[in-house]
């Protein structure tokens, strides 16, 4: 410990711990210090100047601070074991519905690197209000705790009973980016390591050609939402029923002017059409997930009841 840093054990735990975070995320911290007011910015300050210099020895503490916790004998300690072992995204779906208090209280209990990923991850406003409780945090009753970890237990295990189909559903994603020959060797790969994977896999990919399955609805919303240039490179050697959807959503002079576009573009690397056709996926996913429009087409044994 350096010969001006004085014991930290005099500070109140909240402000220790946000101290340590602050140090923790380094640079990654500005936005937060814009944030705070003039007397939270000097307690902190304050704070992390009586705090040691030595980067291992605040890894030390941080250390000790941990293991402490975890030889304490309190309820639940190996929720906190679990949730700062998890990954930043993880962490960050766990975290996205609680309030700021709550988030905050998830800080002080976790480990050092792990609340700083966390941290990270937090949308900016959230960010800044659970830090500001932190500074602020004083002992938490027996009875809240017990309750929270109880309730954070539950959602690691649902996590983890989801964990199988949310891989298969990852690997799709990556799988809908590939261009088609890449797709089909790998998506055999994965057969031949896996039997049975790579038919899940298949069964979860929604690719440039299933565009054409969008009803009229779907199409016109997405033809509106794509950037022109996007479009005309994705169109260009497409197949005719896939050519063909997208024109039919068009007045003939719009679908005109495409066709002229098309042929003005001359040779396209295929990197260039596969990324084009990506986007419009990526774009088609997003207005899914919104609800503005539905994947597959309207068939007769799906017709609307009137």
């Amino acid at each position: 410990m350096s010969a001006l840093a004085k014991p930290s054990a005099a500070l109140a735990p909240g402000l220790a711990r946000s101290a340590r975070l602050m140090r923790a995320l380094g640079p990654d911290a500005a936005a937060i210090w814009a944030e705070l007011d003039p007397q939270e910015t000097d307690a902190l300050s304050a704070a992390m100047d009586r705090l040691a210099d030595d980067p291992s020895a605040d890894a030390e503490a941080l250390r000790r601070f941990a293991e402490a916790r975890a030889a304490s004998g309190q309820p639940g300690r190996g929720v906190w074991a679990d949730l700062s072992a998890l990954d930043t995204t993880a962490l960050a779906m766990l975290t996205q519905h609680e309030r700021a208090q709550v988030v905050a209280l998830i800080l002080s209990r976790l480990t050092g690197d792990a609340a700083a990923r966390l941290l990270r991850a937090l949308p900016s406003s959230l960010a800044v209000e659970a830090m500001q409780r932190l500074l602020h945090l004083g002992e938490i009753h027996p009875a809240a705790m017990a309750s929270l970890e109880q309730h954070l237990a539950g959602r690691v295990k649902t996590m983890t009973r989801e964990g199988s189909s949310a891989g298969i559903e990852r690997i799709a994603r990556i799988f809908d980016r590939l261009d088609p020959r890449a797709g089909t060797l790998f998506l055999a790969a994965l057969e031949s390591a896996e039997p049975g994977a790579g038919d899940k896999v298949r069964s979860l990919m929604f690719t440039f050609d299933d565009l054409a399955t969008l009803d009229a609805g779907g199409m016109q919303t997405l033809l509106a939402a794509a950037d022109r240039a996007t479009l005309v490179i994705a169109l260009k050697g497409a197949k005719e029923t896939t050519s063909a959807a997208f024109f039919a959503n068009m007045t003939a002079r719009a679908g005109e002017l495409l066709r002229e576009e098309i042929a003005a573009l001359g040779p396209v690397r295929r990197s260039e059409v596969d990324a084009s056709r990506a986007e419009l996926v990526g774009l088609a996913r997003q207005l899914i997930g919104r609800g503005e429009i539905h994947a597959g087409s309207q068939t007769d044994e799906d017709e609307l009841v009137e």
